[in-house]
């Protein structure tokens, strides 16, 4: 029979700390880059998600098809920059489609949910077609959920499949 005495909470608490932080450790990008989607979702409103997707959809082949690649993008900062300016231009560019969707009350789970499935798709493009490994070291564990071709598809998929089923 344990009694209270035998049970060591310490080791534990300290075990599923460990876990906790190893874990944040290991997905710290994926986590800031899923906090910044949700707090654009909460403060800009559920509604501008959809023209943002567009958005990061639509700068890929604008990035990949270039046509100054060489002049310009030596330096791995402008080349992400250069991107990211994409997405703001496609972005303002399909702003104008929230208008004509409903506008939903704002959930968190949903939000989140979306915050996670775009993340992923950002971080997908940013390992599989901009310069980001050279910029920032990625953890084994986020290249494992990341680097491969499957993966890649199946993140550039994810949120297509969460404004189906989320958004409606």
């Amino acid at each position: 029979m344990q009694t209270l005495a035998n049970l060591d909470f310490g080791t534990r608490f300290h075990a599923a700390l460990n876990f906790i932080i190893g874990f944040g450790h290991d997905f710290l990008p994926f986590i800031i880059v899923a906090a910044l989607v949700a707090a654009f979702a909460f403060f800009l409103g559920r509604n501008r998600l959809m023209p943002l997707i567009a958005a990061i959809y639509t700068a890929v082949p604008l990035y990949l098809f270039f046509p100054f690649q060489t002049a310009l993008l030596q330096d791995h900062y402008i080349a992400i920059a250069l991107y990211l300016l994409f997405v703001f231009l496609s972005f303002v560019a399909f702003s104008g489609l929230s208008f004509f969707m409903a506008s939903a009350p704002r959930s968190f789970l949903r939000v989140g949910a979306m915050s996670i499935l775009v993340a992923g798709a950002l971080l997908a493009i940013g390992i599989h077609v901009l310069p980001l490994e050279q910029i920032y070291v990625f953890n084994p564990a986020t290249k494992a959920l990341f680097s491969s071709n499957q993966s890649f598809f199946w993140w550039l998929l994810a949120p297509l499949a969460g404004l189906f089923f989320l958004e409606r």
